[in-house]
């Protein structure tokens, strides 16, 4: 059954809202705000249907030719079909509206929206699953388990497509795929190079890695098999252990091993860096609980004001990044970098009687309900809240608000054009 349907906005997840003459809900893939479609509808859910677009009888002035033969099927991206100014418009729309559908009534502190200087080839890695058969190396397809063989990503960074392409004709890429699960790209911008870090079932030939580097983009390759860390480098000389180079805003070197995680789009990982600085917060010790290889820490290292540093990971192998890139540039003692959780970091402090003037949380999607009832022991002025995912920050953010923290300021920051995600900054303040 078929419905002409108005779309009235963009939604978290990246579909059209549109409504039936009843009221029912309809949720519309690859639409804009103001569009007359005429609308498939699918299945009904209950609270809600599923619609496909048939036919866009009134085109938004927004709305663009998309440029990525896969948009549509893979599932990666959701709004190639928009004009990249009004995106950034739409993901405003959607933080806002994410807020007052969570139930927050006060005002949002809205300082900023920052986009990206890139709408394409802006990720620094890609991940791709690899079917054997024929080799197809790709993304899942929209809405299926099904793999779509990818021969360029146009949100990776060119040298990665280089790579991508190169891997297919590889003959000893060919060998070695029949026994890989999934992949890893990643780029060493400050190097031009690319690593490769593959998952196999089968301890792979030594003729069969050297071979690899007959593609002259790749600096260096990690193969995972079983264990807490992948084999490699190889080969074995290669720079830095064969990690990945970046350069931060005050001209650090990072040094980050294949695998480990680092924001996608450096350009804006760079200016979150920035509006971080220009706080100009009075502080004397940081605390970053998910702090990876200490990629925001390293942003207040010039603030001579600040006596103690301490950044905890559960990855080994990301705080072993941070000790490198610290002794490399000639960082001095009030770094401290450990292998611990950040429910084990605050239980420690709390036991110590350790408190922070600023506690920096950059957890996973599912943010960080569980440290709730500690932060306030140990936050004593400040939180910097950062968050690729809108609905689980502002249920944290009102936890954070019971606990009298109150947000100052809130940034949202472009990292990903093309999709419905984006990055938020929130400066959080206790209030006595």
């Amino acid at each position: 059954m078929n419905s002409v349907l108005k779309i009235e906005k963009i939604i978290f997840g990246g579909d059209g809202l549109a409504r039936l003459p009843n009221g029912k809900i309809v949720f519309i893939p690859y639409t804009i705000p103001g569009e007359i479609v005429e609308v498939e509808l699918i299945r009904d859910y209950g609270d809600y249907i599923e619609g496909k677009a048939k036919k866009i009888l009134e085109r938004s002035s927004e709305r663009i030719d998309p440029l990525c033969e896969y948009y549509g099927i893979c599932g990666g991206c959701q709004f190639q079909h928009i004009r990249y100014s009004y995106q950034i418009v739409l993901k405003e729309q959607i933080l806002i509206e994410t807020f007052k559908r969570l139930g927050w009534k006060e005002d949002i502190p809205l300082d900023k929206v920052i986009p990206s200087p890139k709408e394409f080839f802006y990720r620094n890695r890609l991940r791709f699953h690899i079917e054997n058969e024929d080799l197809k190396m790709g993304f899942i397809k929209r809405k299926t388990h099904e793999v779509l063989k990818i021969e360029s990503c146009l949100l990776g960074e060119k040298n990665l497509n280089k790579v991508l392409l190169e891997l297919y004709k590889n003959p000893s890429w060919l060998k070695l795929s029949v026994y890989s699960k999934r992949m890893k790209i990643e780029s060493s911008p400050e190097e031009n190079k690319v690593t490769l870090l593959f998952w196999t079932s089968l301890k792979p030939k030594r003729r069969d890695l050297e071979n690899l580097f007959s593609i002259k983009e790749l600096k260096s390759v990690f193969y995972w098999i079983k264990g807490e860390r992948p084999k490699g480098p190889f080969p074995e000389n290669s720079l830095h252990g064969g990690r990945r180079v970046f350069k931060n805003v005050d001209g650090l070197f990072y040094y980050v091993q294949p695998g480990v995680f680092i924001q996608a789009n450096w350009d804006i990982n760079c200016a979150i860096m920035e509006i971080i600085k220009s706080l100009n917060l009075s502080i004397e010790k940081v605390l970053d609980l998910y702090s990876g290889m200490g990629n925001f820490l390293f942003a207040f290292i010039q603030n001579k004001n600040i006596k103690k540093f301490l950044g905890v990971d559960i990855d080994l192998r990301a705080i072993e990044d941070g000790i490198y890139t610290a002794e490399k540039a000639g960082i001095n003692g009030r770094l401290d970098l450990r292998n611990m959780s950040a429910i084990e970091a605050l239980y420690s402090a709390i036991k110590e009687g350790e408190k922070y003037d600023l506690v920096i949380l950059d957890p996973p999607r599912g943010g960080c309900k569980e440290l709730m009832k500690l932060l306030p022991e140990v936050a004593e002025k400040y939180i910097i809240y950062i968050s690729c995912d809108a609905p689980t920050l502002v249920r944290d953010l009102l936890d954070l608000r019971e606990l009298k923290y109150v947000p100052m300021k809130i940034y949202l920051f472009d990292m990903f054009p093309q999709t419905y995600h984006f990055e938020t900054v929130v400066l959080l303040e206790k209030i006595k």
